[in-house]
């Protein structure tokens, strides 16, 4: 038993030594409305909370998700001042923007990332849900820019302790 553990961790030392980190760049946070699907019509498998966007279309229809107005009991509602409703330039050649969001109003938070050979690995935290911040439709996002890479994504979630 115990050579079979110290053979699993001879085996995993250079997997953990060949990641490097990557310093991502905080891009914005805030709101966003959450897809609806008509009775139905549910998509097939479960969708992920992080978008990955490699080009302008896809940046285009991220920032289109985000309303134009705040959400508010005032009438009518304030402006929404998310400064990506601004339309920043992003040069993707030398970027990829990733977007973590969630259906709750505590923001997600990019807790590190890092890029093996063969993969990149983006470790998010969902902090604890507040009782009875659950708006319909209505989530939270935050978006963080790195180093253009061809490698696949692959998010990792740490739920937060209750």
């Amino acid at each position: 038993m115990i050579t079979r553990l110290g053979l699993a961790l001879l085996v995993m030392l250079p997997l953990v030594v060949a990641a490097e980190e990557i310093q991502p760049t905080k891009f914005g946070n805030g709101i966003i409305t959450l897809p609806i699907f008509p009775r139905g019509h549910v998509p097939k498998g479960k969708q992920s909370p992080l978008t990955v966007v490699r080009d302008a279309k896809a940046y285009a229809i991220v920032l289109d998700l985000i309303p134009r107005k705040q959400i508010s009991r005032t009438r009518p509602a304030p402006p929404n001042t998310d400064l990506l409703l601004k339309r920043p330039k992003i040069d993707f050649s030398k970027h990829i923007l990733l977007v973590a969001s969630r259906p709750s109003m505590t923001r997600p938070v990019f807790r590190h990332i890092t890029k093996s050979k063969n993969r990149i690995v983006v470790v998010v935290n969902f902090p604890r849900d507040k009782i009875a911040e659950r708006p319909i439709h209505i989530g939270t996002y935050s978006a963080v820019l790195i180093p253009k890479t061809d490698l696949p994504v692959h998010l990792q979630l740490v739920e937060a302790q209750r």
